[in-house]
This record gives structure tokens, sequence and C-alpha cells, in this order.
């Protein structure tokens, strides 16, 4: 289920009191270049361009300035390119929902706004990054539960339209930009059936031409039910429990595991989807449970490692799209991680995210 952190999301701000050497000594920040808008249009199929990626999620907890998104957003693209090595970022942010029965969905002033989406995009493609956008929603009145899954509105058609419009800008700016992928949903979970889902996707497709995919949650997606099956571009979200790994389980252990959930999968279904987000703590036993922050355990960076790796090693063997790592904060200084658990920056995690794309490069088992 999504969000490591999002109850906890005040740990990501607490820094640790030196560099790590994860950090190479040509990391710099740098001012932003020159703007350059341009309109692209794609109509390509959901294979994604160039082979799998290799992606992080970079998140925007609140609409800073734009001076601020700017510097921040040069800082954390050139880590996510330079240090991590990925090939795509996925710009992700929050819109709100004022309850799980209400009929809208709305940006407030935390929701990075459309322009400061615009700033990434740019920096992210001068960057040579493939881009995927994707809005998460925040249900207001459940601040330590604020999961999407559970929303069910009260009228659906309204809840439909209110989100349509509330994605309306990004997905212009999109087209604009010519991003790879909007993700137009994560883990809509108790909506899944609903049969708006169709005229929704057909609204999205009037207006960005590019892959439109979805980011499912896994008890969703194995197998796809509901309108996830008819999607030519699949997404999921993976926190899969693995409750029969030892606390400090080997790497091949860990792909094991992998392979348990994969290999139930049809190939078609596989070549189709993408790992939306992936991310665990660095903690002795995580893999039972791997989006429980609360759960007791001493850090173990292996732990991370092992199932960023298993997950790199299962995209390659099943053909699928790609991965993407949960996650950078837009405001982070990698060069000084903060120190909580679920944090991959400055830990073995992130070595291993910077190993993927040799191991997608690799030739299939």
């Amino acid at each position: 289920m999504r969000r490591l952190s999002l109850c906890l999301f005040a740990l990501v701000f607490l820094v640790a009191a030196c560099g790590h050497p994860l950090i190479p000594a040509t990391y710099t920040t740098q001012p932003p270049a020159a703007k350059k808008h341009r309109t692209v249009t794609l109509n390509g199929p959901a294979a994604v361009p160039g082979g799998p990626v290799v992606g992080v999620d970079l998140y925007a907890l609140s609409n800073y300035p734009t001076a601020m998104v700017e510097a921040d957003g040069q800082r954390t693209l050139q880590y996510i390119k330079t240090v991590l090595k990925a090939n795509a970022v996925g710009i992700v942010w929050d819109l709100y929902a004022p309850s799980r029965t209400s009929d809208t969905v709305h940006a407030t002033a935390n929701t990075l706004s459309p322009a400061n989406v615009d700033i990434l995009t740019e920096i992210a493609e001068q960057d040579g990054l493939k881009v995927f956008y994707r809005p998460l929603i925040f249900v207001s009145d459940r601040p330590r539960a604020p999961w999407e899954g559970k929303i069910t509105p009260a009228s659906p058609s309204r809840w439909f339209d209110s989100y349509y419009r509330a994605e309306l800008p990004y997905l212009r700016a999109a087209q604009q930009f010519g991003v790879s992928e909007f993700v137009a949903e994560t883990e809509m979970h108790a909506m899944n059936a609903n049969p708006g889902w169709t005229v929704f996707y057909r609204r999205i497709a009037k207006v960005y031409h590019g892959v439109v995919s979805s980011a499912s949650w896994d008890g969703d997606f194995f197998p796809p039910t509901g309108h996830l099956q008819h999607l030519s571009a699949l997404g999921m979200d993976m926190y899969e429990k693995a409750p029969h790994l030892a606390a400090s389980a080997p790497e091949a252990k860990v792909l094991t595991a992998f392979e348990s959930f994969f290999n139930t999968m049809p190939k078609a279904v596989l070549a189709r989807t993408t790992i939306q987000e992936m991310g665990i703590e660095a903690r002795s036993g995580a893999y039972q449970d791997p989006p429980n922050l609360e759960a007791a355990g001493a850090l173990d960076e292996r732990v991370q490692a092992n199932w960023f790796t298993a997950a790199c090693q299962a995209v390659r063997k099943y053909d699928m799209r790609g991965v993407f790592f949960w996650k950078v904060d837009l405001t982070d200084n990698p060069a000084f991680p903060a120190s909580s658990l679920s944090t991959f920056e400055g830990k073995l995690g992130a070595k291993a995210i910077a190993g993927c794309a040799s191991i997608l490069a690799s030739p299939a088992n």
C-alpha cells in the first residue's frame, strides 16, 4: 500500500550529521537552464521507448515557491540521474478529497501547481530523464489514514467529473511537454469496479495523447480486477508481504519471494506492467510487512537493498515495463540524508537502485 512515510512525513526532514560516501565528489547543484517550451504529441504503444525504465518517484509534499522548486528540483533530479543512475522520474504530488464519501477532488495550497510541475519537467527533460506524472489523492479528514483506496463517493458521476477537472491542467502540461506517461489514478481500490472509469479515460485521451495508465493497489493486481483488466498500460504499487522470509533473508531468497508473486501472472499482463511504486524500510524484519512503519526492528540496510535488487531482477525476468522507487522528496538534500529507515538516500538501497540499470540491460534468463 502506498506511502511509506506519509503518516510519519515529518521524519523526512530530519537529517544526518554528515555526508555519505554514496554521494560522489562530482555531485553539485547547478542553476536551472533556460526554459524551452515545446509541444509533442505521443501516439505510441504501451511499451516504454528504449526498454524498461529505472525510475525514481520525486514527491512534492507542498506547493513551494518557484525559486525553491527550481533550486531543489535541480539538486534532486541531478541526484536521481547521476547517483541513482535512473533514466526516468515520476513527478508525484497530492490532490485532496475532503472525506472518503465526498464527491470532489481538488487542489489546495499544498498541491504542486501546474507551473511548478512545468519547472520540474523542464529540468528533468534537460537531464535526459523520461518523465511520468502521477497525482495522488490525500483524504483530508483522515490524516493518519489518508489512503485513497477507501474513497467511495456518494455520487460517482460527480466525483469522476471533479477528478477529471482537478487533473486537467496537468494533462495539458503533459501534452505540451510530451511526457512519457500519465498515471491517472493510484490505488483506487474501492472504486475499481465502477463503470465510470471508461468515460474518465476517454476524456483524458482527448487532452493527453501519450500513454495513460494506473497504479493499482497490489491486492487488485494479482490478478488485475475491475477496470484494470482493460487498460493497455498497467501499473501497480508493490508492497506484497513475504511472511515466510527470515528477518534478514539474503538476496537469493528475496528474489524467490518475488518470483512466487509474479509467477502467478500471465506473461501478457506482465509485459504491460510497470511497478509504479516500490519501497521498504532498511529494517530487520521489514520483508514481512513492507508498508508498516511502526514495526520494531534494528537498522539493516541489506533488507532494503535486497528488496530493491529483487524488484529489478523480476522486471528483467518477466519483461515488465520498468520500476519506480519510492521516493526522493523534492526538498531533500541527499548529501545529508534523512534518518528515517524508509529513506534510501545514503544507504545500500541507493546503491541497489544505481545497479538496477545494469540488471535490466543484462540478457534474460
